[in-house]
């Protein structure tokens, strides 16, 4: 067999130790993951976790192991024994086995679980606001892998980088015919009255685990949901807007452009976000 190395940062590696920069996820992002809370010593939301996840390792052909029930699962990942006084971020990462060339010899798996201390107990109530921009530069194409959480990650990389640029804290990213999609850090919502609007996955919207939530348990807060497109100028005709992912529940937009906003009806849906995860 011939040999191979990597030159890293000057300095010349062996065989083994070029292992992790030969890795088809840093090579090509063949792969996926999924970010999951921990409370209370337990997953939030842990079945739309879990279903997501088979959904797309079989869309991106990965072979999903066969010890991977929801059970068996869940107890891999919670085997670092949390604290129950403390919440974690956990990024559950899987990509495909193999090295250079796109064509795979496999479909056989690595993976590896990630874990942080948090430092808020369950989701913030109330909610963190955060100022909003309008990333332009590039935009997101529609299709079944514009849904995944895909280990490239470049587009949501340069609309974080552009709002810092403009000293905001997200910015919002757009499909190819100009359409709000969701922003660098999760979905998006509008509430006008009492109806929350949210970009469909049909357009490229992310399937965002808390998407799923809020528009499960929008009626718990005496309120109506639908998915439809959402033009830019949308925003600023609206109540309040949400920012949503597993880590955070709901962030509630303070400012874009011109526009204020409030948050009375997202504070109470982080109430109930917070009880459906005890």
């Amino acid at each position: 067999m011939n040999s191979s190395f990597t030159i890293y940062n000057q300095t010349i590696l062996n065989e083994a130790e070029s292992e992790a920069f030969n890795r088809r996820s840093h090579l090509y992002g063949d792969g996926l993951f999924e970010t999951l809370r921990v409370h209370q010593g337990k997953i939030c939301f842990w079945e739309s976790h879990y279903f997501r996840l088979m959904s797309s390792m079989r869309i991106l052909r990965l072979e999903i192991p066969l010890n991977w029930s929801p059970d068996d699962l869940e107890k891999e990942i919670l085997s670092f024994k949390p604290e129950p006084q403390i919440d974690y971020r956990v990024r559950f990462s899987v990509w495909r086995e193999g090295g250079l060339g796109y064509t795979p010899n496999t479909n056989s798996i690595d993976w590896s679980i990630n874990f942080s201390e948090l430092d808020d107990k369950g989701y913030s109530s109330p909610v963190k606001k955060q100022k909003l921009a309008l990333f332009q530069e590039h935009k997101k194409s529609k299709g079944l892998l514009s849904n995944l959480k895909l280990s490239e990650s470049i587009l949501y990389i340069l609309a974080a980088k552009f709002a810092s640029e403009q000293h905001t804290d997200d910015a919002i990213i757009l499909s190819q015919d100009n359409h709000v999609l969701e922003t660098s850090r999760g979905n998006i919502f509008l509430l006008k009255g009492n109806e929350l609007i949210t970009p469909s996955l049909e357009d490229g919207a992310l399937r965002g685990v808390m998407r799923e939530q809020i528009l499960k348990y929008a009626k718990d807060a005496n309120l109506t949901s639908k998915e439809e497109k959402v033009n830019p100028f949308d925003l600023l005709k609206a109540d309040e807007i949400w920012i949503t992912n597993a880590i955070t529940g709901i962030v509630s937009v303070s400012d874009y452009r011109k526009s204020s906003y409030g948050c009375l009806k997202g504070d109470e849906m982080q109430v109930i976000l917070n009880s459906k995860c005890e």
